[in-house]
């Protein structure tokens, strides 16, 4: 397999004779990526290839690696003492060491204690904390937590369980029309955006419009409408007359008279 390429190797050892005077020879470099590659592909390493080409060792190995990198499946295609090796887990890159469980579930408890939360995986350097306990939490409730690393969790990170999103959101929801309630009973009034005294008056108001705006666009869960009728007939009975008066009194068509446009995750 590599008689092919025992003449680079005579080349760049021996010395010839010409003309009865001693002449060394020296054999040229092949800076030929393609004569490289195609070398790794019958069996030579690196180190090999740049001892042969008469090149640095560093430059074949990039270019290999390079290539490889960027398309794994050409690992494959070397000739070696087996047929079609299989890529090494990672790649050709080194693998990351792996962190034991007790300690990153260590890191997360002392992120809680230092800044009173849990990590958050939109800001930098909380990302992997964040992946760890979601992680966390999608084996609990897939049922494959172990009871002693849930006992760990639940004795250093209270609270760390939270509820899936749909239940947050539904018992938020919940929550805003309780405060809706309590806000007509209080005062007597629809809450307003730009001449709130309160701030969970801003809060209230963004809430309805939201709730409006869903309704409009046929996305608001019938379970919500038929409560939001139950408990508050005028929210949603005044969305058809505002939409035929908004655009006499240059609003924008569908837009509520008492409430910003702006819709935020605080009017879920």
């Amino acid at each position: 397999m590599l008689g092919q390429f025992d003449w680079l190797l005579a080349m760049s050892r021996s010395a010839t004779l010409e003309h009865d005077n001693v002449i060394d020879f020296v054999a040229p470099q092949h800076w030929s990526r393609e004569e490289w590659f195609y070398m790794w592909t019958k069996g030579l390493d690196p180190r090999r290839i740049a001892i042969v080409c008469r090149v640095p060792y560093r430059k074949v190995y990039e270019h290999i690696h390079a290539r490889v990198s960027y398309k794994p499946e050409r690992f494959g295609q070397r000739l070696m003492l087996h047929d079609h090796p299989k890529l090494p887990p990672g790649g050709l890159k080194k693998p990351t060491p792996k962190i034991p469980w007790m300690e990153r579930a260590g890191e997360v408890s002392r992120f809680r204690r230092e800044h009173g939360r849990f990590p958050r995986g939109y800001l930098d350097g909380e990302q992997q904390l964040y992946s760890f306990l979601q992680y966390q939490r999608k084996q609990y409730r897939a049922g494959k937590l172990p009871t002693v690393r849930k006992s760990f969790l639940d004795e250093h990170l209270p609270g760390w369980l939270t509820p899936p999103k749909k239940e947050r959101e539904d018992a938020l929801w919940t929550q805003r029309v309780r405060e809706l309630d309590a806000f007509l009973r209080q005062y007597g009034r629809i809450p307003q955006y730009k001449t709130a005294e309160y701030p969970l008056e801003k809060v209230l108001s963004v809430w309805v419009t939201r709730q409006r705006h869903c309704k409009r666009l046929g996305n608001l869960d019938p379970e919500r409408e038929q409560l939001i009728h139950k408990s508050f007939p005028w929210l949603l009975a005044t969305i058809h007359s505002s939409a035929a008066t908004d655009g006499q009194r240059g609003l924008p068509v569908g837009a509520d008279n008492d409430e910003t446009l702006t819709l935020s995750k605080q009017g879920i």
